[in-house]
């Protein structure tokens, strides 16, 4: 566990001896909850948490339970190309709540558009106000390199299963200097070297004595491993290799008609994945054409990203006709009717799969009423098709296929 450790810590550029990992349960969500309860825990004067427009449920939510008061850090683009975090609208904040702000949590790439937040500059600006900087690198570990010391960042955040090692645990990397001063999340075995009826003594060790329990020692030393080889492919040429896709990406869908991007569409200030829809076409009813008909997986509806999703989407949605008796309500019906279709890239992605994407959205949009005609819409805002609708059981019987591999 401690080549793990260290592995996590070396491949975002820290040094071992400066910075610390620890491993959690469910991914980003435990590792924001953990920072979440315990930064609040460990300076409850400053009761103001500054996170931006563009963030996950899980960079979100946590906060608002755990903080006194969240208050959210505007884009520099509003609507339809929002872009990255107002480093002008930021400060202002910082200076409104002076000497209240805890810490500021920004994800480092946005989950729906692929936006790359300038994560230096946010730091060195957080610091001015003695607040902390906490980053959710879910999308970004992936995609790009990532410098925790270069950029003296406080915190960061990640889960392995968003770089290529499924069934392994989230990630918590943070400064040892301010990791130590929290009290541990949970007790029991593992994370003590003494006890008596009366009292016990921590281990030493920041990894240990955050790590209650039994550790998913096969899920951490997947992690690492991925780790390890995207290192060897060099996350230089990952993000370089990425760039060059998206660039072709938002040429090729900009030329496509009734097609909207979402975001700032500059290819220098994006990796990993795009959101767009179709005009008169529903995000639900493209995706399943994508997978039925082209054999393109993409995501659609909000991402975990409502609020991200509704600032794009707003002049589209002031167009809607809603009758809602609450505004819970019409977000629900708005969330149900309105979303985005989401591509996203990885190791796997070639120039070729961008060429079938765009050719498949051309033809969607020339055969629009062929396909409108073949699918019916779904209570949940999903889109069945008439015709092709085998039980679950028909594609993958799983008593089946054990019978077939134990005879």
């Amino acid at each position: 566990m401690q080549w793990v450790h260290q592995r996590i810590v070396t491949f975002l550029h820290a040094d071992p001896a400066h910075y610390a990992s620890i491993l959690t349960g469910s991914g980003v969500t435990a590792a924001v909850n953990r920072i979440a309860s315990g930064m609040a825990a460990l300076r409850p004067e400053r009761d103001v948490v500054l996170v931006s427009m563009m963030e996950h449920h899980s960079n979100d939510l946590p906060h608002r339970q755990h903080a006194g008061m969240v208050e959210h850090i505007p884009l520099e683009v509003e609507g339809t190309y929002a872009g990255v975090v107002d480093l002008h609208a930021l400060e202002q904040l910082l200076e409104q709540y002076k000497g209240r702000v805890n810490y500021v949590s920004v994800t480092g790439v946005s989950n729906v558009t692929g936006i790359i937040n300038p994560i230096g500059r946010i730091a060195a600006l957080v610091h001015r106000y003695d607040a902390y900087l906490l980053v959710d690198g879910a999308q970004m570990v992936a995609h790009m390199p990532v410098y925790l010391e270069r950029d003296d960042i406080d915190l960061f955040v990640f889960s392995g299963h968003k770089i290529y090692a499924p069934g392994s645990p989230g990630v918590l990397v943070g400064k040892s200097s301010l990791l130590s001063q929290l009290e541990p999340h949970q007790l029991g075995g593992g994370m003590v070297n003494l006890v008596t009826p009366y009292s016990y003594q921590l281990e030493e060790s920041l990894e240990a004595r955050e790590e209650a329990g039994t550790p998913n020692i096969f899920g951490a030393v997947i992690l690492a491993c991925a780790l390890e080889v995207l290192d060897q492919i060099g996350m230089d040429s990952v993000f370089t290799q990425e760039q060059t896709l998206i660039e072709q990406v938002i040429k090729s869908l900009s030329d496509s008609p009734g097609l909207k991007i979402y975001g700032d569409t500059d290819s220098t200030r994006r990796v990993g994945s795009i959101a767009f829809n179709i005009a008169g076409l529903d995000h639900g009813l493209v995706a399943a054409l994508l997978n039925d008909y082209y054999g393109i997986a993409v995501r659609n509806e909000c991402f975990c990203a409502h609020p991200y999703v509704k600032e794009m989407l707003k002049e589209e949605l002031f167009s809607l006709d809603i009758e809602a008796s609450s505004e819970e309500e019409e977000l629900f019906l708005v969330n149900l009717k309105r979303g985005m279709v989401r591509a996203s890239f990885g190791l796997y992605t070639t120039a070729d799969d961008i060429v079938a994407l765009g050719d498949a959205l051309r033809d969607i949009v020339k055969k629009r009423q062929y396909y409108l005609a073949l699918y019916e819409p779904q209570q949940d805002g999903s889109y069945q098709h008439t015709h092709f609708n085998p039980a679950a059981e028909a594609l993958f019987d799983l008593k089946q296929v054990l019978a077939e591999r134990l005879s």
